[in-house]
């Protein structure tokens, strides 16, 4: 037995013993008395307690366990969060609904984890600019969950969870790229602005600074455009080439679209079905397409 403060203490039971929350433990004497005395009793608060690994937390224990009651509140004050069939099986039944899947959780903690998000994501965020947004597993692990489902509903706009990774809202852009990053983005609309449909390859890219992870970054904050993988342009070279289009006789073919815009067919042909599924362009038969009248 080891006091933790008052009349609280902890018991390490020398064989398992299937207790519940509010059982009554008694203490009579093992001695050869022919009247059954007892010696002591308790009531069990908490089956299954937490380890106490800081110190004064066995302190702070007790004075939780003084005001604590026999039922799934008091319970989670402790454990934060606990599946439904732990609260059974530690004698009371659920409260409320689940905050996840079968999770109940301390509505103290979960108001707490939720104000931790954005914090965590933010931090996140700045300290690997080219990533898309916070890993959800990266989060689980910073916020000490024991589920990734409970990330997920912890979510809360302008945050969102795409692809595995929590990401700032649709119409929220992402911070502002790395310096380095934006100044290749820059020298690569000074080279293209003589012939702005006409995409480097990945060579040149990657000579200015524009690898696959800084492409991604330079797009996801609308610093460019990308048509398709490989075709990287100015951003809003997509909303010029449509309006240019317009001026040829109509339809036109890709030879007629490649030469108004000075391309290649390597970046015209993506460009095109780009321009298809914005709705800007559409095609007539197997080689000519027609410009649609912007809404």
């Amino acid at each position: 037995m080891r006091p933790l403060g008052g009349r609280i203490a902890r018991l390490r039971l020398g064989r398992p013993l299937p207790l519940h929350l509010g059982d009554v433990l008694l203490l009579r004497d093992p001695g050869h008395s022919a009247a059954v005395r007892v010696l002591a009793g308790a009531t069990v608060l908490d089956p299954r307690p937490p380890a106490l690994r800081r110190r004064g937390a066995a302190g702070e224990r007790a004075a939780e366990l003084a005001e604590a009651a026999p039922d799934a509140r008091s319970l989670l004050r402790t454990h934060r969060l606990l599946r439904t069939a732990d609260l059974r099986a530690m004698g009371c039944a659920p409260e409320g609904e689940p905050v996840s899947g079968d999770w109940h959780a301390d509505p103290v903690h979960w108001t707490r984890l939720r104000e931790r998000l954005p914090g965590a994501a933010g931090r996140y965020a700045a300290e690997h600019p080219l990533e898309p947004g916070m890993p959800v597993e990266v989060a689980r692990r910073a916020l000490g969950l024991p589920d990734r489902r409970l990330v997920a509903s912890l979510v809360a706009s302008p945050l969102a969870v795409r692809d595995g990774r929590i990401v700032t809202g649709p119409g929220d852009r992402a911070a502002a790229l790395p310096p380095a990053v934006a100044a290749a983005v820059e020298r690569l609309r000074a080279e293209l602005a003589a012939r702005p449909f006409l995409a480097p390859e990945a060579g040149r890219l990657a000579e200015l600074g524009l690898g696959p992870k800084e492409v991604a970054a330079a797009v996801r904050t609308g610093a460019l455009l990308r048509v398709a993988e490989g075709v990287v342009l100015p951003a809003g070279a997509d909303l010029r080439a449509a309006e240019l289009l317009a001026r040829l006789p109509q339809p036109f073919t890709v030879s007629e679209a490649r030469q108004a815009l000075d391309s290649s067919r390597r970046v015209m042909v993506p460009l095109l079905e780009h321009l298809d599924r914005r709705g800007l362009t559409e095609r007539v038969d197997d080689l000519r397409r027609r410009c649609r009248t912007p809404s």
